[in-house]
């Protein structure tokens, strides 16, 4: 939205920019200090410095629209901070000033939240990671909204005074920022209860996106006001006498009329104009002592009574909601006091005391989700976007602390929201164990969570995350958690093969002190020293297979070798291997679910097939089928992240399991006869099987099979795969 100018400023835009500078100027001077005051006085400098000569689409001078912004923040009541961070938030996108100059001349504080506000350029981008530029922003600003609530509040002060000038702007730029304003920022906005800036953001994506229905939207609002304008007044008039012969002190009784930002998604014409009525009050007892006064005064609709006031909706709504018929017609009734309808109107904002930790906490569960979504590295806008449009359930702790979850969260997303260990060893909740007279029902973890409900988490300290609670959860930060816990067992369980591998062959070799006595001696403190490696990261390496260990006894000459030899010398080659293990870097898979393995997607291996090995971001072995299309290639480069390594299974095979089987087909007559005949003709018992049709005339075919040994399912799956019509099959993890 910014060019070069070349004609002078005119007298209006210099008018409206001294008026514009001189109120933020009182603002910051009645609710700020002198520090902050003498910022200002450098922010104001500053902008009209390097914004200097640059004009916007509108033809109004750049300076003018962080002007407008800073003053959106000074009449919405924050900090001085904000104020002059709202005046710099576009100084590094738009000018040559840096994230290092906005630090020395401000301080850390101001320099984070303008940076966290600026886009990431192409440029920049490929300084960090391969990836989409929109991704990165939005990782970076949630990031910063997240550990800051007052940057979020600038960028959607921003926004809507982008919005407004968008009329300027290109057909095609016009639409994607108004598709943009409209999945992202309007979401957010109604998340934080932010409902004025919800609307104004809402319309005007409207009037943008659809102009033509826009204005018969708006003609129809005008005549069904006009039709309803005599009876809606005698309704009015009607609670205004009632509340009044009753002596109840109130403010206003107000019609709340259709606004054209509620039709956007609604193609069809509209067929009523008054969506009730609000009584605004002095308080909250006054709110219930109203309520009263009304239902014995005009008949109530049954079942549609909603106390906001003891229980606020997810995006800190209050207030009291009924339906009764007035004049004959069914309406709606909302009794709120000034306090709730100015915290329902501008919601965060409202909520405002001065400290900024105290909105945030307000906040705290919805602020969290944002920071463990711009904290992971997979997570996509896509995922954001489904987390702030969402529906939201409310549920209690035993203690009676409310929390709130996106609708389809589950008992274990409660559970992690509560505390990680508690998630980490959840094996299912009470539900509702307090309630008198109620029964405890208990429920397992991966069970959906309903409003009003209250959970007690039962833990098992024997329980720890598998990949298969991935499936289980809702929230990015339940699955942040679970990602974390198992990337702690693999590193865990890689160290402990490490220190047995290590613990055998000191044995072997006649050593006898302990691995953690052996690592801490002189000699092997040296060795690890020159290969730069700590304690544990050998273990670790040893234990994926990664580092030789005979190799690295060798080379530093740690253990004397000369009597072993003798000693295999007398042995047979093949009952050496069974006592000791070969002297082959060989992993052998003797448990699937060991955190160290993961099953390759690409190939499905499973026991009995001819495998190959690599590490895997030195943290577990990733399994691939010998003859994978990925690897199996001579041309195929191998990425030089993962390390091959010999790999061998050792499964039991009179081991015995229950086994789903799932195959993605093409779909036709008949497929599914010659799946379960192969099934059946091996002997096996099929226990279930679904199907469900996919896009490209593609299916899924699940099948569950009684419990049989590994060579058998084997059997089965080596006779699946030729079958033409079958794309993929593999084992699907048992939750």
């Amino acid at each position: 939205m910014v060019s070069v100018r070349k004609k002078e400023i005119s007298k209006k835009d210099k008018n409206l920019i001294a008026e514009l500078d001189q109120q933020i100027r009182s603002y910051v001077q009645e609710y700020g200090t002198f520090s902050d005051s003498e910022l200002l006085n450098q922010a104001i400098s500053d902008i009209k410095k390097h914004h200097e000569n640059q004009t916007r689409k509108s033809g109004q001078p750049v300076i003018i629209h962080p002007l407008r912004v800073a003053n959106y923040i000074c009449r919405a009541g924050l900090d001085a901070p904000t104020v002059v961070a709202a005046l710099l938030h576009d100084i590094i996108e738009d000018t040559k000033i840096t994230h290092k100059d906005i630090q020395k001349r401000y301080g850390n504080w101001y320099a984070d939240i303008v940076k966290g506000l600026t886009k990431i350029k192409k440029n920049e981008r490929s300084k960090i990671e391969a990836g989409n530029n929109i991704d990165a922003t939005y990782q970076r600003m949630l990031k910063t909204m997240a550990q800051d609530v007052r940057a979020l509040i600038i960028k959607l002060f921003d926004r809507l005074d982008n919005m407004r000038d968008m009329e300027f702007m290109p057909r095609e730029k016009q639409r994607r920022i108004s598709l943009e304003t409209l999945n992202v920022y309007v979401p957010i906005a109604e998340r934080l209860g932010l409902a004025q800036i919800c609307q104004e953001h809402t319309e005007l994506c409207f009037k943008i996106l659809y102009p033509k229905r826009y204005q018969k939207i708006l003609k129809e609002i005008d005549e069904l006001k006009q039709a309803r304008i005599s009876s809606i007044h005698a309704m009015q008039n009607s609670l205004h006498k009632t509340l009044e012969n009753q002596n109840l002190e109130f403010n206003l009784v107000e019609p709340l009329f259709v606004h054209p930002s509620t039709q956007i998604k609604e193609l069809d014409p509209i067929d009523h104009v008054l969506e009730g009525f609000r009584v605004v009050v002095k308080n909250g007892m006054a709110c219930f002592n109203a309520l009263g006064i009304i239902h014995t005064n005009y008949n109530v609709i049954p079942l549609k009574i909603r106390d906001y006031i003891s229980n606020p909706q997810w995006n800190g709504y209050e207030g009291l909601q009924t339906e009764i018929r007035i004049e004959g017609e069914q309406t709606r009734l909302e009794i709120v006091s000034d306090e709730m309808l100015k915290k329902n109107q501008f919601g965060i904002i409202a909520r405002w005391q001065g400290n900024p930790a105290e909105i945030a906490d307000y906040y705290q569960l919805y602020l969290s989700q944002l920071d463990h979504m711009a904290g992971d590295k997979d997570v996509r806008m896509s995922e954001v976007l489904g987390y702030v449009q969402s529906d939201q359930v409310q549920i209690y702790s035993p203690k009676g602390d409310m929390l709130v979850f996106p609708k389809g969260a589950t008992v274990l997303d409660f559970a992690y929201g509560i505390h990680s260990d508690l998630g980490n060893h959840c094996i299912g909740a009470l539900v509702n164990p307090t309630s008198f007279g109620a029964s405890k029902k208990r429920v397992p973890r991966e069970r959906q969570l309903f409003t009003g409900e209250a959970l007690q988490i039962i833990t098992d300290p024997g329980i720890n995350p598998k990949k298969s609670w991935l499936g289980q959860v809702k929230t990015s930060k339940s699955r942040s958690q679970i990602k974390r816990a198992l990337e702690q067992q693999k590193v865990a369980s890689a160290r402990n093969s490490g220190r047995l591998l290590l613990e055998k062959k000191l044995r072997q070799k006649g050593e006898k002190k302990v691995v953690e006595k052996w690592l801490n001696t002189k000699q092997v403190k040296e060795a690890l020293k020159q290969e730069k490696l700590s304690a544990n990261k050998f273990l670790q390496e040893i234990g994926l297979q990664k580092r030789p260990l005979l190799k690295f006894l060798r080379k530093h000459k740690l253990l004397d070798f000369k009597q072993s030899g003798r000693l295999k010398g007398m042995i047979r080659h093949e009952l050496w291997d069974k006592f000791f293990g070969s002297e082959k870097n060989i992993f052998l898979i003797e448990d699937l679910h060991n955190p160290m393995i993961r099953l390759a997607n690409c190939c499905f291996p499973i026991p009995g097939d001819k495998i190959r090995g690599f590490i895997h971001e030195d943290k577990e072995i990733e399994i691939h089928h010998f003859n994978c299309i990925n690897y199996s290639s001579k041309k195929i480069k191998i990425p030089l992240s993962k390390i091959p390594v010999e790999v061998a299974w050792r499964i039991p095979e009179k081991l015995t399991q229950q086994h789903i089987l799932h195959l993605q087909v093409i779909d036709g007559a008949g497929i599914l006869f010659q799946i379960t005949k192969i099934i059946k003709d091996a002997g096996v018992t099929i226990i279930n099987s679904e199907t469900a049709a996919r896009q490209n005339n593609d299916a899924d075919i699940r099948i569950e099979t009684e419990s049989i040994t590994w060579p058998v399912f084997h059997k089965i799956v080596e006779k699946l795969r030729p079958l033409k019509f079958v794309k993929k099959i593999w084992e699907e993890a048992p939750i």
